[in-house]
C-alpha cells in the first residue's frame, strides 16, 4: 500500500504544471484609411479567459510588399481589463497584429489610399472644370485615372460623365481634371463625385476595390 502511495505522490511531483493561455483579439478603425489620417488599434488580452491586466502589449507591422519579417511598431501595457490601444498614421497598406507574451492576434491589413481633394471652378453657367488632387508618400507613383460622377443637385445616385487622365505635379502630389457640361434645366445647381482604382505596385489603397458604374451619394 505505501508503494502506491509513493508511486502516486511521485507521479504528482513529476507532472507539469498547466501553461496559462493567453488570447489577443485586435480590431483596426478604421479598416480604410487616407494617407495623413490616425488608425486606431484596439483589443483585449485574456489570461486563461481572465482580462490581462498590466501586461507587456507590442504592435508589430509589416509594410507592403509584406516581406520579411514583422518589426515591434509601438509597445505599451494592458489595462486593469485587459485592453490596449494605438493610434499610428500609416504611410502604405500594412499588415498588423498585436504579441502579449505568448498570445498573438490574427493578423489583419489595413489599407492606407492617397489623400484627395475634389473640387471644382465654373468656367462659364453651364460648364464646370473638376480636379482631383493626390497626395502621397514621395516614392509612391499612381497611374490610374480619376472617375468622375455628376448629377443635379439633391439626386440620390450619379452616372459616370468624364475621365481624368492622371497628371504628376511633383514628387508626391498628383491631379486629374474634366471639363463638363450642366444641362440648363439643372439650373447650375448639382452634385460631384469621384472614384480612383488601385495602382499596382503603389502598396496604397484595396486592390480589390472598383469604382460603380454609379456613384451613390450617403
Amino acid at each position: 500500500m505505501r508503494s502506491v502511495l509513493l508511486a502516486t505522490l511521485l507521479l504528482l511531483v513529476a507532472a507539469p504544471a498547466a501553461s496559462a493561455a493567453v488570447t489577443v483579439d485586435m480590431t483596426i478603425s478604421p479598416e480604410e484609411t487616407r494617407y495623413g489620417r490616425t488608425t486606431e488599434i484596439t483589443g483585449t488580452a485574456l489570461l486563461d479567459g481572465v482580462p490581462a491586466a498590466g501586461q507587456t502589449v507590442q504592435l508589430e507591422g509589416r509594410r507592403y510588399p509584406f516581406e520579411g519579417k514583422f518589426q515591434v511598431l509601438d509597445s505599451g501595457v494592458t489595462g486593469a481589463d485587459g485592453t490596449y490601444a494605438f493610434e499610428r498614421a500609416l504611410d502604405r497598406n500594412w499588415d498588423l497584429r498585436v504579441r502579449v507574451a505568448d498570445g498573438v492576434s490574427p493578423r489583419e491589413r489595413a489599407y492606407v489610399f492617397p489623400a484627395f481633394t475634389l473640387s471644382y471652378r465654373p468656367r462659364s453657367s453651364r460648364v464646370v472644370r473638376l480636379t482631383q488632387r493626390y497626395r502621397v508618400p514621395r516614392s509612391v507613383r499612381l497611374e490610374k485615372p480619376t472617375i468622375f460622377y455628376l448629377a443635379r443637385r439633391g439626386a440620390r445616385t450619379a452616372p459616370r460623365v468624364a475621365t481624368g487622365e492622371l497628371e504628376r505635379v511633383r514628387a508626391g502630389r498628383y491631379r486629374s481634371t474634366a471639363i463638363v457640361r450642366l444641362p440648363s434645366k439643372w439650373n447650375g445647381r448639382f452634385r460631384y463625385a469621384s472614384c480612383f482604382r488601385y495602382t499596382g505596385g503603389s502598396g496604397m489603397g484595396n486592390p480589390r476595390s472598383s469604382c460603380p458604374r454609379r456613384f451613390r451619394f450617403r
